[in-house]
């Protein structure tokens, strides 16, 4: 039992460490971001459209009506079988920079071969990838991520929130989505980045073209952003944009079905990931799931008033860091009051999915 009891008191300073760090490091980079106005790049803003009729009838308007000066927007139709390309269509009557194009390659489980397309076929040296799910939260989208670039800063890490629906699987969403933004977006701050948002994030087209290795990595259906991430040699390359006119909002998985094969799709990526980027992450999710453990094996044991005070003050502590960086990125006041529970949750869920996904292959990345 000392055993445990010793284990419970690492993982508790481990946690109130790393989360001291990551609102620490996003507070301060918030405080200091603000960039410098520069609209004379132009921009390509490159989407991959895989059967997404109905959801660019609704977002891709708000794609088009970007406050900035030069800029086009390439849907890339990957063998879609609905009405997208007849969609792009009817708004090319009305906006000249809006561009489409038709995948060459066949279908495949994944949108590697659109996204290489559209990049070779963009007229911009500049690009900004998003999804057509997905809307810019404000007209200065693409200028808030441009004013990030610089000399030695090729590469842009955005911020992609899922809109807010009161149900508990989409408080499980909002948590999850505040906690991966949290890691990654530090580490990258850290010039230790190793995975990006695919609906947010903006390269120089040489710099892409010179990290993506997409030809080798056909039999994935996701993980795309992740590993061209993981494939820049030079991370401080890599900066970040916490800007809320920079976010993208995007919508939500509203069933549980579909939400645990979108998820099973992410994880499968994680185990290509750098030994450096995996002990980190296994480390964090490890001591969270040993800190509950533990706890729990402690509450009825000699230990129990003591935990539960060292829980108490924990608690207390981490939820101060998760609301100073939740406010940088906005997150809904409804997650912070119940992030424990949340946290407990997708613990079990969490490892629900990595047993799964140890004997379940992914077909498809839509």
């Amino acid at each position: 039992m000392k055993f445990i009891f010793f284990l419970f008191l690492i993982s508790t300073l481990y946690i109130l460490v790393q989360q001291f760090k990551i609102a620490f490091r996003l507070f301060k980079r918030h405080n200091s971001s603000s960039g410098r106005e520069n609209q004379s790049m132009p921009v390509s803003i490159i989407i991959c459209a895989k059967n997404e009729a109905l959801n660019l009838s609704k977002n891709l308007l708000s794609v088009l009506k970007q406050d900035y000066n030069q800029f086009e927007v390439l849907i890339v139709d990957d063998n879609s079988i609905d009405s997208t390309s007849e969609v792009v269509q009817e708004f090319q009557k009305q906006f000249a920079n809006l561009r489409l194009t038709k995948s060459k390659a066949e279908s495949s489980n994944s949108k590697r071969n659109a996204l290489k397309q559209g990049v070779l076929d963009s007229k911009y040296d500049l690009l900004l990838l998003t999804d057509a799910d997905c809307r810019p939260a404000s007209k200065e989208w693409i200028s808030s991520m441009v004013n990030q670039l610089s000399e030695s800063k090729t590469c842009v890490l955005g911020y992609s929130p899922y809109n807010l629906h009161y149900s508990f699987l989409n408080l499980i969403i909002q948590f999850e989505t505040l906690q991966t933004a949290g890691l990654y977006l530090t580490q990258a701050i850290k010039n230790k980045a190793y995975m990006s948002v695919g609906r947010n994030v903006m390269y120089s087209k040489d710099l892409f073209l010179k990290s993506e290795n997409f030809d080798n990595e056909k039999q994935l259906t996701s993980g795309d952003d992740d590993l061209l991430i993981q494939n820049i040699e030079d991370k401080s390359q890599i900066t970040v944009c916490l800007k809320p006119e920079s976010f993208v909002l995007s919508q939500a998985k509203i069933s549980w079905i579909a939400w645990w094969k979108q998820k099973l799709r992410h994880y499968s990526t994680a185990v290509h990931y750098n030994t450096k980027s995996q002990l980190f992450l296994g480390t964090y999710h490890f001591s969270q799931l040993v800190f509950w453990i533990s706890f729990l094996i402690l509450a009825f044991s000699q230990y129990s008033e003591t935990v539960l005070m060292i829980l108490f003050v924990a608690l207390i502590v981490k939820s101060l860091s998760i609301i100073s960086y939740a406010r940088v990125l906005k997150v809904s006041k409804h997650v912070l009051l119940l992030w424990p529970i949340l946290e407990a949750c997708l613990l079990i869920l969490q490892l629900s999915l990595g047993i799964q996904g140890k004997f379940q292959k992914q077909k498809t990345w839509q």
